[in-house]
């Protein structure tokens, strides 16, 4: 007969020493390695970061590596890029964590994604504050956006409407920035 493992609390969680060569997330009281993000995806996120603090202003506070709480004993999560509300943010416990998702989480797909893994995350988030979910897909050039009543995959042209935030729009092109162009030789 297997023993049912014993599921990690967030307080247990906050008490191990950070991992070398990446972090560690707690999801339904188990924990996950999670490797620490490439210079490209790095990059892609502080652009993302950047584009969304111009647009949006002082009415949030947007950050790469948003550590938030969802579900208070079993889930610690980090959001490549979030926005939340300066008040939440100045709510927040200066030695504590988000409690809830951002206002906005976002996600840039990198090789050890899975679509399950965006499904659950998106679940997830919608279910705990969230107003938005993105997968941002830097080789597609494309972002999906996950609402509460539905999705919608957005690419260059189109502007994507920051909910929650005034109505301010921004260009996918924007936050993706400028197409990588393939040299001939390469295209074969």
């Amino acid at each position: 007969m297997a023993t049912a493992a014993k599921l990690i609390t967030v307080a247990e969680f906050l008490e191990r020493p950070e991992p070398a060569g990446g972090y560690e997330e707690l999801r339904q009281g188990e924990i996950l390695m999670v490797a620490w993000p490439k210079q490209g995806h790095s990059s892609l996120q502080h652009r993302i970061r950047v584009v969304l603090e111009r647009a949006i202003g002082d009415v949030a506070v947007v950050d790469k590596e948003m550590a938030f709480r969802t579900q208070p004993e079993f889930e610690m999560r980090r959001a490549d890029v979030g926005v939340i509300s300066v008040s939440r943010w100045e709510a927040t416990d200066r030695d504590g964590y988000i409690t809830g998702a951002p206002e906005i989480a976002i996600e840039v797909e990198s090789p050890a994604n899975t679509a399950r893994e965006f499904r659950e995350k998106e679940d997830l988030c919608l279910a705990n504050g969230a107003i938005s979910f993105w997968v941002v897909y830097p080789d597609l050039r494309e972002i999906t956006v996950a609402h509460v009543d539905g999705s919608r995959t957005y690419r260059d042209g189109d502007e994507i409407e920051l909910r929650g935030f005034g109505g301010k729009r921004v260009a996918v092109s924007d936050l993706l920035g400028p197409a990588l162009q393939r040299s001939p030789s390469r295209m074969l």
